[in-house]
């Protein structure tokens, strides 16, 4: 129909429910309604505008696949890390663990000799300390990730020390056949100023690596020697790791203080470790104020040097001289023994071999002139020491003191020596103290040189208050306390020590050792109730935490609640002694 215009149009109605019958009309022009099918610019606007659409889609749909990439990655790498890490502590935790089981098995099967079961006892002391730094470093992993590793320095015999590293690593030596030795030289300071146990910590971790990483039938030697530091009162000790093992390329040695690097060597799948020793020891290494070195070459073995300058103590062993004696040692490479005797005060010959010394003992038995005291090594060419031993009772004389010495484990030989006629061990390497100690036994005299003791007079009558729940560890840490004269009473738990605390006398305790995991009322929180009492003698009591939770939270936690100081379980009396004395000097300049 045609509009009024007379254009042609459509006629549109739409019927209007809400009414009765009403409908409405609507005229649309005919042109109006044609479609323009050749508009390219409309249609171009519209795909250039799907086309971004989906540029920006696709942009952001990528960017979010990587951000997940890169998490998985790191997820990955995360879940690795921890598996790394764990499998590198199973090793360094298996090391003095094997120490102490076998060393347990010795002991009860010599609990009639007092000596050796002593002996084993001591050993088992040495490892159970090492293996207490161990656990502390896995506690708080965050201390080796942040360069957090703190010293506390007490004064130590670096006898003790080497001693611990070779029975440390006896097992592990024994179980590779390798050859081993380890050589001091010039350690005229045997006292020293330091941290013990991270000083013990580097050792091993090098020496184990060395150990681990060569091959059955290899070599590792160790030497040890005291050189004059250019800081006042100290002695640079260099301590050196030498192994025939697989070596490393020069591309793992930019990296290899990296945590979990390891050198890529298909003999190395089987061995349990990922370098993280590496790390923690060259961060203990600065931390202390010295240097690493290490040469190294695939497939002919690694050198590692580590030079630190120590403070000596203040306590040495004086006097060490020998009434006149004359020794024969018979051994390849002894020269270092022969100067120490030499300075001892003792009159020595060397011989290279079993059939020289054995020429020598006679030579001397028939002119009348015996030795007082022969030392023969075990491990000898053409024959051993046993061997030797053995033919210089049978043929020449069956009463001159002989000693064996080795630096490996006694127990393997112990019985063969003694029935060829040894009549005492030395292990090496040899000291000086180690030496004058057992030739005065050997002669059936004293020694005039006494180690020095420490002196804990000062903790003579000390009363503390102790809040622990748990039986056993109230007997030990309670026992131990005692040794230095120290009284400690209890408090099974929070809510009782806050109790007892609020009762007795203001004097009446100078410091509280407290647990955190307790029943009733834990550490944290009565802590805090101590801290409000009325009595402002009793609420600034010194508290100490005394406790297995030893994350780096957990310090903090402790020292926000208001503690003074925290010690993580075991615990390591050296460290409660020094933590007592610490509070006690803090007070005093108070």
């Amino acid at each position: 129909m045609l509009n009024s215009h007379g254009e042609e149009c459509i006629l549109a109605f739409t019927p209007v429910d809400a009414t009765s019958g009403w409908t409405l009309l609507g005229l649309v022009p005919a042109k109006d309604l044609n479609v323009d099918k050749e508009n390219w610019l409309l249609f171009g606007v519209v795909s250039a505008g799907l086309l971004i659409l989906f540029i920006c889609d696709l942009c952001h749909m990528l960017f979010l696949n990587k951000r997940l990439q890169v998490a998985a990655r790191e997820a990955e790498s995360a879940n690795k890390a921890k598996t790394d890490f764990l499998s590198t502590m199973s090793h360094d935790i298996r090391t003095p663990m094997n120490a102490i089981i076998g060393l347990t098995s010795i002991a009860e099967k010599n609990l009639e000799d007092t000596k050796s079961t002593g002996e084993s006892l001591r050993k088992i002391s040495l490892a159970g300390n090492h293996l207490m730094t161990l656990i502390n470093d896995i506690l708080d992993i965050s201390k080796v990730e942040s360069g957090k590793l703190k010293l506390s320095p007490l004064t130590f015999s670096i006898v003790e020390t080497v001693e611990n590293l070779v029975n440390i690593s006896q097992p592990m030596i024994k179980e590779k056949n390798l050859e081993f030795c380890f050589h001091i030289n010039q350690i005229e300071k045997e006292y020293l100023y330091t941290d013990q146990l991270r000083l013990n910590q580097i050792y091993i971790n090098l020496l184990s690596n060395a150990i681990k990483y060569t091959e059955p039938g290899g070599k590792v030697s160790v030497e040890m020697r005291e050189e004059t530091s250019p800081l006042p009162d100290c002695v640079r000790l260099v301590y050196v790791v030498a192994d025939t093992g697989i070596g490393m390329s020069e591309e793992f040695m930019e990296t290899m203080y990296q945590p979990f690097s390891r050198q890529i060597d298909s003999r190395v799948n089987s061995i349990q470790g990922t370098g993280l020793g590496l790390a923690i020891t060259k961060q203990m290494v600065e931390l202390m104020g010295g240097t690493i070195e290490c040469q190294s070459e695939p497939g002919k073995g690694t050198t590692f040097t580590v030079v630190l300058d120590i403070p000596a103590a203040d306590r040495q062993r004086e006097d060490m001289k020998l009434d006149p004696v004359d020794v024969l040692i018979v051994d390849v490479m002894l020269r270092t023994a022969a100067d120490t005797l030499e300075s001892l005060g003792a009159s020595t010959e060397l011989a290279r071999s079993g059939p020289e010394a054995l020429g020598m003992i006679e030579h001397r038995h028939l002119s009348g002139r015996d030795y007082d005291v022969v030392i023969v090594d075990w491990k000898m060419p053409e024959i051993d020491g046993i061997e030797t031993i053995n033919r210089i009772r049978s043929e020449i004389d069956a009463n001159i003191p002989i000693l064996l010495i080795s630096a490996y484990d006694w127990s393997d030989i112990e019985d063969r020596a003694k029935e060829a006629g040894a009549i005492g061990f030395v292990s090496k390497p040899l000291f000086r103290s180690t030496l004058y100690d057992k030739i005065n036994d050997l002669m059936g005299k004293e020694s005039k040189s006494l180690e020095p003791e420490d002196d804990y007079s000062d903790l003579h009558g000390l009363r503390i208050l102790m809040a622990e729940d748990n039986d056993i560890n109230w007997e030990i840490i309670s026992a131990m306390l005692a040794m230095f004269g120290i009284t400690a009473d209890r408090a099974e738990n929070g809510r009782i020590c806050v109790d007892m605390i609020s009762a007795a006398e203001p004097s009446r305790y100078e410091l509280i050792f407290m647990d955190v995991q307790m029943p009733e009322m834990n550490g944290l929180e009565a802590t805090k109730t101590i801290r409000k009492l009325p009595d402002p003698g009793i609420a600034s009591i010194p508290i100490v935490a005394m406790t297995a939770d030893a994350f780096s939270e957990n310090v903090t936690e402790c020292l926000n609640a208001g503690k003074n100081g925290h010690i993580a379980k075991p615990v390591d009396i050296k460290l409660v002694i020094k933590e007592i004395r610490r509070i006690r000097e803090g007070r005093e300049q108070s």
